[in-house]
């Protein structure tokens, strides 16, 4: 991922916000609740999606229903509901498999997207305590420790060795220093130090947000089997009734100009020759591979995406990109030589598993590195 233009934060801060109480202090409720009345409120726009009515139109409507269902219609008036209209299950399974396949994704994203949702810590009125990003206002005081993420774009008003991994807007893994009044932009997190910043600017006007809202578009997968489908459907819709008109009128001298058995047996050839048993089969496989996804926990949103990625065959990541969790942990200590040093200096004399548990105790903001050999090794020497 190329550099990306960082849009700049306004540096202004109102009147109220200079006082050395706000700093340490943050919004009191009356201003809190001054700034919920006016809808300074960090309402997160909600990311694109079908809705169920969508999902369900989409899997109804198509061609290879509307054609079958158009003969469904012609064989109950010729012959009215009975055994003839079994090929019309066609219609129902293949649009089931696809709305509950739709419909189990758009739920586990949903429980995914809550489970995932970033908290803030939120100091007013001389408290801190942590709360949903939607209750941040306009001007509140953040609080920023290693690991924390930033909610909303903001000016630091405090910095303690504060660095941000910006890694997910610029593609640059390298932490960045922000001293007092740099600007930090939601979607960074905290990758060493502590801080504090003021919350310039919330909700859809978030520089995050703006990129989430773009790239949480939906669109269809490109399919080559349903494209391939679709044309053949086309092809089919055209020389379909021509044929249909001219077995129409054999069929109807053939049986003295009953039109019933004239029209069942219309029915019954385009039936035949349109290819709606493979557009079953290939829900069913799509289905299939969906089943197997699932129990090793990938979860898709369309039934297509299996045959995308089945033509996969190269992975490509950039130096930023990671299929793995993003956590550090301790593998192994290797001892790459005799301890050496002094008898007298009981810090020398300490084993290497020692040191490193003093190490991961030493800073009180400890960076990603420091909390996990703080993990692998928690009994911090007495000295």
């Amino acid at each position: 991922m190329s550099d990306a233009a960082i849009p700049a934060v306004s540096s202004h801060v109102s009147t109220e916000l200079l006082n050395a109480s706000w700093a340490t202090a943050g919004l009191t409720s009356a201003e809190v609740d001054q700034r919920v009345a006016a809808g300074q409120v960090n309402t997160l726009p909600h990311a694109p999606d079908r809705t169920v009515g969508q999902i369900i139109r989409a899997n109804v409507i198509n061609p290879v229903n509307g054609i079958v269902g158009f003969m469904l219609v012609l064989i109950i008036i010729a012959d009215g509901i009975g055994p003839d209209m079994l090929f019309g299950g066609v219609i129902i399974t293949n649009s089931v498999i696809g709305i509950i396949q739709e419909l189990r994704a758009r739920s586990a994203l949903n429980r995914l997207a809550v489970l995932t949702a970033p908290h803030a810590v939120l100091m007013r009125s001389g408290e801190q305590f942590e709360s949903g990003v939607e209750e941040v206002v306009l001007d509140d005081l953040l609080i920023l420790a290693p690991g924390a993420q930033v909610v909303v774009d903001g000016e630091v008003v405090e910095s303690t060795g504060l660095e941000l991994n910006e890694s997910l807007l610029t593609g640059e893994s390298d932490p960045e220093h922000k001293a007092v009044g740099a600007q930090v932009l939601s979607g960074s997190f905290v990758s060493s130090g502590s801080g504090k910043y003021r919350a310039v600017k919330i909700g859809a006007d978030s520089y995050a947000a703006s990129l989430a809202q773009e790239a949480r578009k939906f669109s269809l997968v490109n399919s080559e089997l349903r494209s391939g489908v679709n044309k053949i459907l086309k092809v089919l819709m055209l020389a379909i009734p021509p044929i249909a008109i001219l077995l129409f009128w054999r069929l109807m001298q053939s049986n003295d100009g009953d039109w019933r058995i004239a029209l069942s047996g219309v029915v019954a050839a385009s039936v035949a020759m349109v290819p709606d048993g493979l557009v079953l089969l290939t829900s069913i496989a799509f289905m299939a591979g969906v089943i197997s996804l699932s129990k090793k926990n990938a979860l898709l949103r369309e039934l297509a995406s299996v045959e995308l990625l089945a033509r996969v065959d190269t992975l490509c990541l950039d130096k930023t990109g990671t299929i793995t969790t993003g956590n550090i942990v301790v593998a192994e200590l290797l001892h790459l030589g005799p301890e050496s040093g002094s008898k007298s200096d009981p810090q020398v004399q300490a084993s290497p598993e020692h040191l490193l548990a003093a190490v991961g105790a030493s800073d009180p903001d400890p960076n990603a590195t420091q909390q996990a050999i703080a993990k692998a090794y928690p009994e911090a020497p007495s000295w």
